[in-house]
């Protein structure tokens, strides 16, 4: 769905999960898919003010496919997710996204595994997301971005202690909307040592350090260093209360010498809660560093806490509640700051094992300090999901 990015529990292949409680040999493997298809209205799909908002109804589709499978203690995970718009007015504004990831985990001996990771998405941006105010805009910003990830461990997940090493190398090409100057190939190296604690608790040192290299624009180069230093705690209870808090400190370091560096606390966490048979409560917040998509200009701090409650009110029917609040501030100008806030209710109705109807609302809103970068939005859809394989 277009406006339904905000995820509070990645479910994704990253290869940088810090707790995995499962072993490889545990994995359902098989086939498994879902498609999605909605009729939805949205009263302001650039996120511009009230004076230059665009309604319009659009048909969504997303499906999503995954495949486990494996040879003897190695396993494999290929996984697409898709999602396309066409758009009753806008025609413009029609997407069609792709995601494609692939991991592989070796089980090379008793203590020592390793995972290779490769992607390609070609995506295109919520504008409601970033900092940038295009007053102009007729299709969404469009990227490409393809990656490569490998890790090595020594030590096995239930080990009193693990050592992990990971290298990841990312390339990002924007296609439109004179948005090139944001090209830029990454590079980053994440090591990781964990101490298990207790049985189903580990703690961790994490130290991450990464480059990013931008296409230069006239006089204007945007690339930096990051360095992020990171203490943490993981566990998993009885599968009834689960998380991963950390605290640390990150530095961002600009080449350019008139762009002002970044550094200072860095934190993230989630909690997840299963309160009983019928109810789910998710936690999160974050705190970070991340390069604007302003002309001429270097990065902002972000700060994000979110609550995600979902609760079956028969074994058929379960209600969803999202809400999150973003604190942009914007470290080039000390006369920005962007406040976001969203809502959303879904109500799910399970028709049968594979088919499931569902209708939501969305609510976003944002305050600035820069008038023209405020919006508000209503989102309402109907879904129709299908369901298969595992």
């Amino acid at each position: 769905m277009l406006h339904n990015k905000i995820k509070f529990l990645a479910v994704s292949l990253a290869l940088t999960s810090t707790l995995n409680i499962a072993q490889a040999e545990e994995i359902d493997r098989g086939f498994s898919g879902k498609i999605d298809s909605s009729v939805v209205y949205d009263d302001n799909i650039y996120r511009l003010n009230k004076d230059l908002a665009k309604d319009d109804t659009y048909f969504n589709l997303s499906p999503t496919a995954s495949l486990i499978g494996g040879f003897g203690k190695h396993v494999f995970k290929l996984n697409y997710v898709g999602d396309y718009a066409k758009f009753s007015n806008e025609s413009d504004a029609d997407f069609y996204d792709h995601d494609f990831r692939g991991l592989f985990e070796f089980d090379h001996t008793s203590k020592l595994n390793s995972k290779f990771e490769a992607g390609y998405q070609y995506e295109h941006e919520d504008p409601g997301t970033i900092n940038r105010v295009q007053l102009d805009i007729t299709e969404y910003n469009k990227y490409s971005q393809n990656y490569v990830a490998m890790s090595l461990s020594y030590g096995r997940i239930d080990s009193t202690g693990r050592v992990t090493a990971e290298y990841k190398k990312t390339e990002r090409d924007y296609k439109n909307n004179s948005s090139d100057f944001l090209d830029f190939s990454g590079h980053q190296i994440l090591t990781r040592f964990n101490y298990r604690v207790a049985a189903r608790t580990r703690l961790y040192l994490e130290l991450l350090k990464a480059t990013y290299d931008y296409k230069e624009v006239l006089t204007f180069q945007l690339d930096n260093s990051l360095n992020l230093y990171r203490a943490g705690v993981a566990w998993d209870f009885t599968n009834k209360l689960s998380g991963d808090i950390n605290v640390g400190y990150q530095d961002r370091d600009y080449d350019q010498p008139d762009i002002q560096d970044i550094s200072g606390l860095a934190y993230s966490g989630n909690v997840n809660w299963s309160i009983n048979t019928y109810t789910d409560l998710k936690l999160n917040a974050i705190r970070e560093s991340i390069d604007s998509s302003l002309e001429q200009t270097g990065g902002f701090l972000r700060t994000t806490y979110g609550i995600d409650f979902s609760h079956k009110l028969t074994p058929l029917v379960k209600i969803n509640l999202k809400s999150f609040y973003i604190n942009d501030q914007l470290v080039f100008s000390s006369q920005r700051e962007d406040k976001r806030k969203n809502f959303e209710f879904n109500i799910e109705y399970k028709v049968s094992h594979s088919f499931e109807i569902a209708s939501y609302y969305i609510f976003e809103k944002r305050d600035s300090t820069f008038s023209l970068a405020e919006f508000e939005a209503n989102t309402i859809g109907l879904s129709f999901n299908l369901l298969f394989g595992n």
